[in-house]
């Protein structure tokens, strides 16, 4: 059977479940904010074994150990219950999370897609730029500060054509709305006021100029690459992913194969930070160069094969021993 660790709102696990069903393949959604609520975990170490079980409200138990394969897809935090007192809330909050974690290291590191360990690992993007660069991708220029000086001397040095972006990612909550810092040209008025925004580390590139973007999907050695044709709208040049915020804009994407060296660099940097499954973004050029941009070690994938037609439900599902 397979396990699925997932929130309740996560459209990719619908549409990887209906694959599931329809293939008659045994499966386990563990929707996280339901812990405490719709199921309970015990967990018993002693000298002779170890027990995990998950414990649902109709009666039915599962042996955690079991299960042949774990996908973990973008759990949230449990909603606990009502009443416990606002003082004691953090303290309850660590102690589920840390439940949560604990089980997770109880099953074999083997059986996952990703393992949250090594999906922490992967998700920075400043060392994904220094593994990328040692395994043969060319990246972009690169500079990460707060010093006027230094952003200033950077802007100069590429001639006023740089772009900015988020360190970790552009998206964040502001009172239960999600907010969007998307990547943007910097220009010059930002540069001549420095002075008035407030000194949060920003990442600063040197721009790419783009022939496409192409959203590369790895899973173990399968690699399914998608042009998004990001410069046929202004809209989408720099940030081709505000497409999906703008009304009755049709951003085109079609299924292109990668060198044959480029596909091999991609699968390699997926296994250098320990992941079966990576998302990676990249630029192709009109001199027919790529770029690395990111990795994404839990990136959405369900609206690539919608569009596109490429076969992830499925070899997911292999990649689960199905």
């Amino acid at each position: 059977m397979l396990l699925i660790i997932t929130n309740k709102s996560d459209i990719t696990t619908d549409y990887l479940i209906l694959r599931l069903q329809e293939r008659n393949i045994p499966y386990l959604r563990l929707n996280t904010e339901d812990y405490l609520k719709k199921y309970q975990i015990t967990m018993s170490i002693n000298k002779s074994n170890i027990k995990s079980s998950i414990l649902f409200e109709d009666g039915s138990i599962f042996d955690i150990t079991k299960f042949k394969s774990v996908y973990f897809r973008h759990p949230v935090k449990p909603s606990l219950n009502s009443n416990i007192f606002e003082e004691d809330l953090e303290f309850a909050e660590r102690e589920v999370l840390e439940t949560l974690r604990s089980l997770w290291r109880i099953i074999n590191i083997k059986k996952w897609i990703n393992h949250p360990k090594f999906l922490w690992a992967a998700n920075n993007k400043i060392e994904q730029l220094k593994v990328a660069r040692k395994i043969g991708f060319n990246i972009p220029s690169t500079l990460i500060t707060t010093i006027p000086d230094e952003i200033i001397q950077f802007y100069n040095k590429y001639n006023g054509d740089i772009i900015g972006k988020a360190v970790k990612h552009g998206f964040y909550k502001y009172r239960k709305k999600v907010v969007i810092a998307n990547t943007q040209k910097i220009d010059i008025s930002f540069i001549n006021n420095l002075s008035n925004y407030a000194k949060i580390p920003m990442i600063f590139q040197k721009n790419i100029r783009k022939m496409f973007d192409i959203r590369v999907t790895v899973i173990d050695n399968e690699v399914y690459a998608t042009s998004i044709h990001s410069q046929a709208h202004k809209e989408t040049r720099i940030d081709w992913r505000v497409w999906d915020l703008i009304d009755n804009l049709d951003l085109l994407h079609k299924p292109i194969k990668l060198p044959h060296l480029l596909s091999d660099i991609c699968i390699k940097i997926t296994r250098k930070f320990n992941l079966r499954y990576s998302a990676i973004d990249l630029v192709q050029t009109p001199d027919n160069k790529y770029y690395f941009l990111e990795l994404n070690p839990n990136g959405q994938w369900a609206w690539i094969e919608k569009i596109v037609g490429h076969p992830i439900r499925d070899s997911l599902i292999k990649s689960f021993g199905y």
